[in-house]
């Protein structure tokens, strides 16, 4: 059976840690890896910002959206894992995440919770622990 898992990545240390994890377990897992990566311009908006300035930092956002998740993409297939999808995309981290999980039809999603303290957690809420009780699919969580 073919173990298909969306990766959502990020240039933090726990993307790192979740690539590291899938390659050293490729023989466990057999995976066919979907790589997202998802970018947030949200919180620039409604500044005062001209709409010029904001989508030269959205295109930006994206450009390095696509950088990181291309760079995960090489260094999976450089150890012979199968990268069915690297993109970017604009918009909520959690809600999208789910999402796309829905439309990839994945088995399972593996992220690495950012290790943030439990009061950014409750202040600003986690990426993490929106995933864990919105999506439909497994979470494996990779310390």
């Amino acid at each position: 059976m073919t173990l298909r898992v969306l990766v959502p990545v990020d240039e933090r240390l726990g993307s790192v840690r979740t690539i590291n994890y899938l390659i050293k377990n490729k023989e466990i897992f057999s995976p066919v890896v979907s790589l997202l990566t998802v970018y947030d311009v949200s919180l620039v908006e409604g500044h005062g910002l001209s709409s010029d300035f904001l989508e030269k930092i959205r295109e930006n956002a994206q450009k390095l959206a696509e950088k990181t998740v291309n760079g995960y993409k090489e260094k999976l297939e450089k150890e012979g894992i199968y990268v069915e999808n690297a993109y970017a995309v604009e918009g909520n981290p959690g809600e999208t995440i789910c999402k796309e999980s829905e439309k990839l039809s994945v088995n399972m999603i593996v992220l690495s919770p950012n290790n943030a303290s439990e009061l950014a957690n409750i202040l600003m809420g986690s990426v993490t622990h929106y995933i864990i009780h919105h999506s439909n699919f497994p979470v494996l969580l990779v310390k």
